[in-house]
């Protein structure tokens, strides 16, 4: 039961660690407009239907950072743009091409596949950010949560009840160490007193054998 109890709350801890984790980074998203990244991984959230049907509007989606030697056609990858409409945006698309190097440097053409796309402005290796892993459906509610307006006061909220709860959990966990604590010093108060008694008696017991001899 002991045992059981403790792999619920290691549980616990690690549950509430990796949500408190996910929600400063879509907290730091919201606030810097900058994709949120951890040990090498990228969430983006798309916002086009250049990739219909294949990656739908509103679906979040995993990219994990590359090296351009490594990207080749048919990939699907997500790069910053710097030309006209793309100016400043995450755009994830296919590569309709192998990566070409020109005087040093990789130079990138890419394609959504909708329907009457037309190919991308040529880019290059320092706009990288990445090859497509996989749709994440359950952070893509998440995300969309907490890109709302409202999601900063529920973050807030959340981060203050997470934190009251485990608050409140080490409280109690004192207060059951100084209780069993306690426990412990009155044991040891009895067993002393019971030691005590115990050498008085052998004492008095020694004290009449003397005297009737």
């Amino acid at each position: 039961m002991k045992i059981t109890k403790k792999i619920m709350g290691i549980l616990g801890t690690v549950l509430l660690i990796v949500l408190i984790a996910v929600l400063i980074l879509m907290f730091n998203a919201r606030i810097s407009g900058e994709a949120p990244s951890v040990f090498g991984y990228q969430i983006f959230r798309v916002s086009s239907g250049s990739m219909e049907p294949e990656l739908m509007i509103g679906d979040v989606i995993l990219v994990k950072e590359a090296e351009p030697i490594d990207i080749e056609k048919g990939d699907i990858v997500t790069y910053k743009g710097k030309e006209g409409d793309f100016s400043g945006k995450f755009i994830t698309h296919k590569m309709i091409e192998d990566p070409q190097l020109v005087d040093g440097e990789y130079v990138f053409k890419s394609q959504g596949i909708v329907e009457g796309a037309l190919p991308d402005p040529l880019w290059y290796e320092d706009q990288l950010l990445g090859e497509f892993v996989c749709k994440v459906p359950f952070i893509d509610s998440v995300y969309t949560f907490f890109l709302k307006p409202y999601g900063l006061i529920v973050f807030i909220l959340v981060i203050m009840v997470l934190f009251g709860y485990e608050l409140i959990s080490l409280i109690v966990s004192y207060k059951n160490l100084d209780e069993l604590e306690y426990e412990e010093k009155q044991k040891e108060k009895s067993n002393r007193k019971k030691e005590i008694v115990l050498s008085n008696e052998v004492e008095l017991k020694s004290d009449d054998e003397d005297s009737e001899k």
